[in-house]
């Protein structure tokens, strides 16, 4: 297809290598998570999929640690305090039993499965990129009254929101798009964006649950809320990138962003529920400080099923400058290089789950980076997107200084997750290549998950 020989690299297949060797104890462990989560029922592979009698709260969401250095470890989510001390719940290998370790924050990438955004709920959007599930009230005297369903009533100012998802589109890529959006600030205006796609600007003056009204180019505006998808607020926008700070996943589609302080330490401790409530599943304690609402502080029982980590530590691709980009089409379209999102805009998805940071890729394409020798080792997880249907199948290879050290010869759809884990120390190129499958081009959407450097 003409890809290898523009970057001179060779190829003839190898075997797929993943670069991780693992001792024998990190294998029983492996495949002790393997067996747990094999008993999911619906759940992505690296979700909270699977549940357990762990000390301290029974049925517990398991979920795949992903550590900066070390193979992946099955595990309960414990706490996490404002020290960045994670702790968990790990099966040990030698007996029927669960273990405490702890990790530190600079030690992690991720816990558990980022929830989606579901179809048909609310959600206000922060500044700081935050997400919030719950139910709009009110909105006058630049104050959004919002009730989220445990953590009660928050008075928040517009000018610490980025806006308000009213009724999530249940088509994916347009709820997709709709988030980002809301991601891209204005200055001047609010946007009223109805359910039809079409955006009305101007002020956004009072509203309640049934009706907004609005000052407009041409007017004032009263309308329903049941025409409305979403709103954005001027001066709004959220960040797509995040530097020192982790984002907590709630089993309701929230996610909470919280930055390190000054003085070091995150605004918030989660710790093991002591007494659940009958018919939930709220498995942790969680109290958040420092929140741009009134009250700043939210505590409740909840059940915390994502955790993700940004550090120093480690260098995602999707924020990082590409060296090269070359796409070739199989008859006409060229594709984009999707950064965090799929070519078409999407969120990065498979088997249900949904990450944050990644590369979206599509048949035939070579992506390269240069790393002037400054990092030790590649790593991701490389799998088709969900929206190949079950009908993609492509090739895939990393080569390092132009040489292959990777190569998947068939990644299908659904299929299982590919590790990446290879020696990068010293070297100045990085090479992600996806060549045509047996079906030409068809939907080969490839997904380069969590793709990043480590330090």
């Amino acid at each position: 297809m003409g890809l290898a020989a523009e970057s001179e690299i060779p190829c003839t297949p190898r075997p797929a290598q993943s670069g991780i060797r693992w001792s024998r104890r990190s294998a029983i462990r492996g495949l002790l998570g393997l067996l747990c989560l094999a008993r999911a029922k619906g759940d992505s592979c690296y979700g909270a999929a699977a549940s357990a009698d762990v000390p301290g709260f029974q049925n517990a969401p398991i979920g795949v640690t992903v550590l900066v250095d070390g193979p992946p470890i099955p595990a309960a989510l414990a706490g996490f305090d404002a020290t960045g001390e994670l702790r968990l719940q790990v099966p040990d290998t030698d007996a029927p039993a669960w273990q405490p370790i702890s990790k530190g924050v600079d030690e992690m990438v991720s816990w558990g499965a980022c929830p989606d955004l579901r179809p048909g709920d609310s959600f206000l959007c922060f500044g700081d990129g935050t997400f919030l599930a719950g139910n709009w009230l009110e909105y006058e005297n630049g104050l959004v009254h919002w009730r989220h369903p445990r953590f009660g009533n928050l008075d928040v100012p517009t000018n610490r929101a980025a806006g308000i998802v009213s009724s999530a589109p249940f088509s994916v890529l347009t709820r997709d798009r709709l988030v980002d959006q809301l991601a891209k600030p204005c200055a001047d205006y609010d946007r009223v964006i109805l359910a039809n796609g079409d955006a009305l600007r101007g002020r956004i003056l009072r509203g309640d649950e049934d009706r907004i009204h609005v000052s407009s180019d041409f007017g004032p505006v009263e309308m329903p809320r049941s025409r409305i998808t979403a709103v954005s607020f001027r001066e709004g926008g959220f960040p797509r990138s995040f530097s020192d700070a982790v984002i907590i996943g709630l089993e309701d589609g929230s996610r909470i962003v919280l930055s390190r302080r000054a003085d070091g330490r995150f605004p918030v401790t989660l710790d093991t529920a002591t007494q659940g409530e009958p018919g939930t599943a709220a498995y942790h304690r969680l109290k958040v400080e420092d929140r741009d609402s009134q009250p700043s502080t939210w505590e409740a029982n909840v059940s915390v099923r994502y955790f993700q980590a940004f550090t120093a530590r480690v260098a995602y691709l999707s924020d990082l400058p590409v060296a090269e980009y070359v796409h070739v089409p199989y008859l006409s379209y060229a594709q984009p290089l999707g950064l965090d999102r799929t070519p078409r805009g999407a969120f990065l998805r498979s088997e249900k789950a949904v990450y944050l940071k990644g590369l979206g890729t599509y048949s035939a394409c070579r992506v390269t980076y240069r790393l002037e020798r400054k990092y030790r080792r590649f790593c991701s997880n490389v799998a088709m997107d969900d929206a190949a249907l079950g009908r993609g199948d492509a090739s895939c290879r990393v080569a390092v200084d132009r040489r292959t050290v990777w190569h998947a010869e068939s990644m299908r759809s659904p299929g299982a997750l590919a590790a990446v884990d290879v020696d990068v120390s010293g070297a100045d190129r990085l090479d992600l290549i996806v060549e045509f499958g047996p079906r030409a081009d068809e939907l080969d959407y490839v997904d380069w998950l969590n793709a990043r450097f480590v330090l």
